[in-house]
């Protein structure tokens, strides 16, 4: 499904990564900028989408259901379906190749909830399609982008 929207190859290494002393706050929720800022430090300027299975959330905003800063992301598959999910970590992918949130009904249109990620459409708009092909068209691209048929 990945490789249909966007030409570029996935590899699930398989790491374990051990982060001591996530912050959580008091519902048990795991701080996302604490992970992502581990998982940046880990993988620099390579990409890379972090998967866990609990909670997490933004300060001042609350739950998320992922996030992205850099060539990184982190996504939760907790209480999402599998759709959902994989919807999630599109998106963020989106924004790992530079695109922002997008008023269209899109793919990069913001969700609050699982019924607003499960109503998003697993395509790129046009005008975003085409941002991020020439985005990626730069001199330090190493993806190109096809469009959805």
């Amino acid at each position: 499904m990945l490789s249909s929207l966007f030409e570029m190859s996935f590899q699930n290494l398989g790491l374990s990564m051990e982060f001591s002393n996530p912050q959580e706050d008091l519902q048990g929720r795991t701080d996302a900028v604490v992970l992502l800022s581990m998982l940046l430090r880990k993988f620099g300027a390579h990409p890379a989408i972090l998967v866990v299975d609990g909670e997490i959330y933004l300060a001042g905003v609350g739950s998320i259901f992922g996030c992205a800063a850099g060539r990184c992301a982190i996504t939760t598959t907790f209480g999402l379906s599998r759709g959902a999910w994989m919807n999630v970590v599109m998106h963020e992918i989106g924004h790992i190749l530079g695109l922002d949130h997008c008023i269209e009904r899109c793919l990069m249109q913001p969700a609050m909830n699982e019924e607003e990620v499960e109503r998003r459409p697993f395509a790129l708009c046009e005008q975003c399609f085409w941002i991020a092909r020439e985005k990626q068209r730069g001199p330090a691209s190493e993806y190109d982008l096809h469009p959805v048929p």
